[in-house]
């Protein structure tokens, strides 16, 4: 995948042809001296732990590093702009072959970087920009339409009535998103089997701002605290540390009513809060019902073909229309790529557990998957 390996390959070969010319005797073939490829990885704020873009990334940098396009890696979570771009530069002084800057928080300082460094080959995930230089590559994912999946799918799984949404300061179409949530918990109430049954509420519904938090974990446990206390019992976080903190805390309620004790004669089942997952499949917590997955793995090989494949047809990039070109010694097919649910970029999935006790939420997701992609719905006009 890396030209500059071959270039130093053919470098010493034809060095070690000029010296027995020269002296017409035979000597030892030196080893050819392989650049170093660094693949560095920086993400903020949740880091490289997030059971989201950051820890798929970091899943597939290492797999490139075991597959030989990369001979290390390297790895930095920083909290703000200033330590990005700290990060940056020290990434670059290292002499990172590819530098991946995960999430919109870095996004500014990642440009300004790229302008300054335009030698140099960066690659920008989940950052909602399209205005990069050329050296920068760049994933991005349409999230609207898993979010009104998303929506529907939430006041499926309510018991109590009320669902509730939240996205983190900055993230891509954050607006879109909470329409789109709201439009599907609609669309739900329009379709339900019992027409007398009361509708399911979206907490603070077209209150955009108040479902708007700081991407921190204190952001996201203070709004899971705030909507589980008015009834809501399905919450759904699209962020970095905010989810986090939103996952740890229904996490924890699991916990403790595991450990607690009976309280008196009441036999009643708890309520316990449930998530809708923005991130990687495989329920790493009791919580979550469902994972909307941004699917990392197949957009790197859409854009490096020479990325180690896979077996899972889900996985498998399609084939470009253009011819790759090398970019800083990568080969490169197409510099942009933008995950949906039709190019099987955006992956949702019912995890096993709670929903598998709700009627057809399974096949719900998928009926409504169909659907949007024939254009029967649009979630952002539904």
């Amino acid at each position: 995948m890396r030209a500059t390996g071959l270039r130093a390959t053919l470098t010493a070969g034809f060095g070690v042809l000029s010296l027995l010319t020269l002296v017409g005797c035979t000597v030892a073939t030196p080893e050819a001296v392989e650049e170093p490829t660094i693949g560095c990885m920086i993400s903020a704020p949740a880091g490289f732990d997030d059971h989201s873009a950051g820890a798929l990334t970091l899943a597939e940098t290492q797999r490139a590093r075991a597959a030989g396009i990369f001979s290390s890696t390297s790895s930095q979570r920083v909290s703000d702009g200033s330590a990005t771009s700290a990060a940056l530069k020290r990434m670059s002084d290292q002499g990172c072959a590819l530098t991946t800057v995960i999430g919109p928080g870095g996004a500014d300082e990642l440009r300004e970087h790229a302008v300054d460094h335009p030698d140099q080959v960066f690659l920008g995930i989940a950052s909602g920009r399209d205005d990069f230089p050329d050296n920068v590559l760049s994933m991005d994912f349409d999230l609207v339409p898993a979010a009104f999946i998303a929506g529907y799918t939430a006041a499926t799984a309510s018991e109590t009535g009320k669902v509730a949404a939240l996205v983190s300061r900055g993230f891509p179409q954050g607006e879109d998103i909470l329409d789109a949530f709201d439009a599907g918990v609609d669309l739900h109430n329009k379709e339900k089997d019992d027409e007398d049954a009361p509708d399911v509420k979206s907490y603070r519904e077209s209150r955009i701002g108040g479902r708007t938090v700081d991407d921190t974990d204190r952001g996201g446990r203070r709004f899971f605290d705030t909507a589980v206390d008015a009834d809501a019992d399905v919450v759904v976080p699209f962020g970095s540390a905010a989810s986090m903190g939103v996952i740890t805390a229904a996490t924890e309620s699991h916990l403790n009513a595991s450990t607690a004790e009976p309280c008196g004669d009441d036999d009643s089942e708890e309520v316990l809060p449930k998530v809708i997952w923005y991130g990687a499949s495989g329920a790493f917590s009791d919580a979550i019902i469902a994972t909307i997955e941004p699917n990392i793995r197949r957009g790197l090989r859409t854009i490096f073909p020479q990325w180690p494949q896979s077996r899972n047809p889900d996985e498998v990039a399609e084939r470009s229309d253009t011819k790759p070109e090398d970019v800083g010694g990568f080969l490169v097919a197409d510099r942009r790529y933008e995950g949906t649910i039709s190019n099987g970029g955006v992956v949702i999935t019912a995890e096993d557990g709670f929903l598998s006790r709700v009627s057809d939420a399974g096949r719900n997701i998928s009926d409504l998957r169909e659907r949007i992609k024939s254009g029967d719905i649009d979630p952002q006009k539904s």
